[in-house]
This record gives structure tokens, sequence and C-alpha cells, in this order.
């Protein structure tokens, strides 16, 4: 009979007790309770109400993560404008104007050090800094984009896809200072989203021509690669998290949607769907089990806050 080294190669740890720095994965059998331990995420998760933002909008930029969010212009139903709001875990506070307005631009980061890149109407090159007060305009990107893709940091950043109007591969990449030209998507699209940093980044989904894709890629600072896609076709969807550990949800398909799927590195896996199903909203998050939904529509200027949180810990493995 197989036995599981044969299979994976290892042997499950015999331990007195559970051990103190338990890695993501790791398995062991705890001989003082008799029970086959796991380190992992626990369940699906949920979402739940937060505190709402203080002027709705769609098409927002947004960065941070679920006790630290960022929200950076957008459509508030009647024009473009410059508002910024940030959160602190249960409520919306304004932050310092943007220069310009926009909606549908590309941002990542955090709150005290975010970047919001492109958007319209019309397409635009325009890129700023935020420094937990005030926003700095800085060096343009190459190419005039909106509904971009974004990942990483402030000063390592990277910006892909988007609309020019038509449906764009194009990858920068900006060092703090400059963009430079980065590998070409596989895919073109539009209304995508993003996730990780820009050595090891994610898209996924967006608007491709005609209709919506589930087409997922990894970039390796240098190219992108196909893997496996999500399940359900969307854009304008919210994304964050890392390469290995991100999370999906909302967009349209094209009716609003509250679709949730997190991403563990290899596949897509539905989870809880959102209370709100809604398009053109914001994200921030650190990974697949900690994320923040705000604002988007219709009608366009929704102000709902929603949080999810998927448990993570030790549980007991039945082997009966």
């Amino acid at each position: 009979m197989t036995t599981y080294p044969q299979i994976k190669g290892l042997r499950v740890k015999y331990l007195s007790a559970d051990p103190a720095n338990a890695e993501n994965g790791q398995v062991w059998y705890n001989s003082t309770t008799g029970n086959l331990r796991v380190e992992g995420i626990q369940g699906t998760g949920s979402w739940s109400s937060g505190g709402n933002l203080i002027t709705g909008n769609i098409g927002m930029g947004s960065a941070g993560t679920q006790t630290a969010g960022l929200s950076a212009g957008g459509y508030n139903g009647t024009a473009n404008f410059t508002q910024t709001e940030e959160y602190n875990g249960s409520g919306w506070s304004l932050g310092g104007a943007m220069n310009t307005a926009r909606r549908y631009g590309g941002s990542t980061g955090t709150q005290t050090a975010a970047l919001v890149f492109g958007g319209f109407p019309p397409a635009v090159t325009t890129t700023e800094s935020y420094n937990g007060s005030s926003w700095t305009t800085v060096n343009s990107m190459g190419t005039a984009r909106y509904q971009i893709g974004g990942a990483g940091i402030q000063t390592a950043a990277l910006a892909f896809g988007g609309g020019l109007p038509g449906k764009s591969t194009v990858t920068e990449e900006f060092d703090g200072t400059n963009w430079t030209a980065g590998g070409a998507l596989n895919t073109s699209r539009l209304a995508l989203g993003g996730a990780g940093i820009q050595t090891a980044a994610l898209a996924f989904a967006g608007n491709i021509d005609p209709g919506n894709t589930t087409a997922t890629e990894e970039y390796n600072g240098s190219s992108w690669t196909s893997v496996n896609s999500m399940n359900t076709s969307r854009d304008t969807l919210a994304g964050r998290g890392t390469q290995t550990s991100a999370l999906g949800y909302g967009g349209g398909t094209p009716t609003p949607s509250a679709a949730t799927e997190s991403y563990d590195g290899t596949s897509w896996a539905t989870t809880a769907s959102l209370g709100t199903a809604r398009y053109g909203l914001g994200g921030a998050g650190a990974d697949s089990t900690s994320s923040l939904a705000f604002g988007g529509g219709p009608p366009a200027g929704l102000t709902n806050t929603e949080e999810f949180t998927a448990p993570v810990g030790t549980a007991t493995v039945s082997v009966s």
C-alpha cells in the first residue's frame, strides 16, 4: 500500500504539543491529544458591514489594508472628483484631495504611500503619489490608459492592460521616479483585477473584445504566464492580495456581481459572496483572508463598505 511519505516525500511530524509558529499548510500529529492537526485557512470566510463612505462614488483609486484603506477620486454621480477618504477599520475620514479629478485609474500601495495612475476622461498618463496627507504629481506613464490593473508598492509599482480606448496588453513598471516598459500581457483587456508586487503580480478577469474573460496571468518581473482561470467572467471588479493569496470580488457580468473568489497560487475557489452586488468598487487588503470592499454602483455612488475575513488557525483533521 502506498504511504503518505511515498506520495509526498515527507513524514508527518510526531509532536507532544502544537508548534508555536506553524506555517500555512503544515501538518503534524499531536501525541498528547491523539489528533492529526493542520495549520491554514479554516472555512470560506464571510463579509460583514463596515462604516459607510462619506461620499458615494464609483471607479475610485484604492489602496491599503482592511484596517487602513484608501479611496481616491472616482465619479460621484455628477462628475469626476478629487476627494480622498481614509478608513481606520470602522469609519472613513477625509484625506488630502488629489490634483487631477479622474475615475477608473490604476492604483496600488498603502494608505500612507499610495500611487494612482491613468484614468479618464479622456485617457491620461497622469500619476500621483500620496504620503498620507497630500498628493504630489510625479512623472507620467508612457501610455495613456484607463481601467488599468495595478500591483506593487509606491516605489515599485506595476500598471498593466487598460483602455486606449481599445483593449491593451501594455505593462509599465514604476521605480518611484520613472515609468519603463515591461513585458506585455498575453490577453489584451481593460477593467481587470490586479494583485501582488512588481516582481510577482497577478492579473485576472476584465473586458475583452467581445465580452468579459476569466483569464488569469502571473508576472515574474519580466514576462506574463497564463495560469488557471477564474470561475466567473467579469470586469470592473476589485482585487487585492499577493500572487499566491489573492481575492477578487464584485464586478460586472455585465449585471452587478457579488461573486468572490480566492486564489492560492494555483487555482481559484468560490467563497462567500458580497452582501451588495456591485461593479466599479474599490478594494483593499493584504491577502485572501482579509479584504475591504467599498463604493461602486449601480447607482453610481454607493457608500456601503464591507469587510471580508477568513479565519486562519489550527484545525483537527478527521480521518474517519
